[in-house]
């Protein structure tokens, strides 16, 4: 080696090493400040920097809904319950929403979910990705801006979503197509949920953070747990409305962390993220603090869905315990139990029972109403079948005994299924709900009183679901 490369060599050693000795050094000086800094100063003597966030230069040019009236104009048979192919997003259309989904407890898997505005909303979307703890970046209320261009917009099980082609289906974008079209806000925003009945589920309302007042789990679900303990599998739980008996789903993801947990016993109310398999809508939460049952349970008092009697011929003559079956007009027909698509009811019709008139009563067995910390309610289903006549009323009574000629009824104003002149109503009408507050402390029986004949009314009604509940 010649005597220049040999300097020149020892010269960048030295150099390298000094450098070394230098940043060795300033992290010895930083470390030793930080421990006296933090010793020193009290946690509270200072504030958070605060961080600058440079705000998304996008500008906004279509909604949500606009986007999915976009997918839905391409259905070329709306009436074939069959939504169309994707639909591949080639102009650079920009939409903005609020973050309403969380993955942080694992309900929610790889999709993040949006809402027009943070109340009120006009629509809701999803958008499918590969990214996973969006909690972090996209927490609930968070605004976000999506580019859609090069996304496709189509269903994933009858729900409308964004994301990337899969197949002949849309799935999710990898995490660096997420972070090339999803775009985080400065701006959070509070999340009112759209407080609604179960009557008011539409498919308007998917995909937006709703609230459901006096719900509850069935009482055959009470000492159940959110999922099942031996397995990660996706469970459905029902919530039932103590207003109406009607019931929607709770889907629970065999991963979440609250799989393992108790279901609340009481009532009270619930908000989620209202989605949709198919026909059948479900409910999301984002963890359990979504559920409010803090309030006493409103289970039956007494109910009767006529499942238990055994149909031996085309009609079974109503015989149950306790129940009052009488044709006080002397005829012989009775109120019928039928059996139609897996579902048993009462039926009753003058249609060729050659008796003028027919006069047929069912009555309840007594129903107790002492002893409750709340007033109770009374519902029950109805519908009709060639309809040329009113005959169908309902009644309580506080004095029946075995007599109904000597009982004192009151007729009660309920809703009953009418107007089925062609056939039979697809749909039970439900009664609404009766407030026997005035009947506290007293023991009530409720009548259906059919009054028809075969030469004049002949209207077939059917009842179910009879029900008296505490509120």
């Amino acid at each position: 080696m010649s005597d220049f490369n040999y300097k020149k060599e020892k010269r960048i050693i030295l150099y390298l090493n000094t450098m070394k000795k230098i940043v060795n050094k300033t992290v010895l000086s930083l470390i030793f400040l930080a421990f006296t800094f933090s010793g020193c100063v009290q946690d509270d003597d200072f504030d958070t920097p605060e961080i600058t966030f440079e705000e998304p230069n996008l500008t906004v040019t279509n909604s949500i809904q606009d986007i999915k009236d976009i997918y839905l104009a391409t259905d070329e048979d709306p009436t074939d319950f069959e939504l169309p192919p994707p639909v591949l997003i080639t102009d650079s259309l920009i939409i903005e929403g609020y973050v309403i989904s969380s993955d942080k407890t694992g309900n929610f898997y790889k999709e993040l979910i949006i809402q027009s505005s943070p109340e009120n909303p006009e629509a809701g979307i999803s958008i499918q990705t590969d990214a996973s703890d969006l909690y972090t970046f996209f927490e609930p209320g968070r605004k976000v801006y999506v580019s859609l261009k090069g996304l496709y917009v189509g269903e994933d099980g009858g729900v409308i979503t964004i994301g990337d082609l899969y197949g002949a289906e849309v799935g999710r974008m990898d995490n660096l197509e997420f972070e090339q079209h999803v775009f985080r806000s400065g701006e959070t925003a509070e999340i009112v949920p759209t407080v609604i009945t179960l009557d008011q589920v539409s498919d308007a309302k998917v995909n937006t953070l709703v609230t459901f007042e006096n719900m509850q789990f069935p009482s055959g679900l009470v000492g159940e747990h959110y999922g099942n303990l031996d397995d990660t599998f996706t469970v459905n739980r029902e919530v039932e409305s103590c207003v109406t008996g009607q019931t929607i789903i709770l889907r629970n993801s065999g991963f979440a962390s609250f799989k393992n947990e108790l279901l609340p016993e009481g009532q009270g109310s619930i908000t989620a993220v209202l989605s949709k398999f198919n026909a059948d809508y479900q409910l999301y939460i984002r963890d359990t603090e979504d559920i409010n049952f803090d309030q006493p349970r409103c289970d039956a008092l007494f109910e009767e869905n006529f499942e238990e009697i055994n149909i031996t011929g085309p009609g079974e003559v109503i015989d149950l315990p306790e129940w009052t079956n009488v044709n006080v007009s002397g005829g012989e027909w009775k109120w019928d139990a039928r059996e139609y698509s897996d579902n048993t009811y009462a039926q009753i019709s003058a249609y060729n029972s050659n008796e003028n008139p027919m006069h047929v009563w069912l009555i309840t067995p007594g129903i107790d109403l002492s002893g409750l910390s709340n007033s109770a309610t009374f519902r029950f289903d109805s519908k009709d079948g060639h309809n040329n006549g009113e005959g169908l009323k309902v009644y309580v009574s506080t004095d029946f005994s075995g007599d109904v000629t000597a009982a004192t009824w009151t007729e009660l104003n309920v809703d009953i299924a009418t107007g089925s002149t062609n056939g039979y109503a697809a749909e039970f009408t439900p009664s609404g709900n009766v407030d026997l507050s005035s009947y506290d402390g007293q023991t009530v029986y409720f009548g259906f009183e059919y009054l028809g004949s075969d030469n004049g009314i002949t209207t077939t009604y059917q009842i179910d679901n009879i029900e008296v509940s505490a509120n």
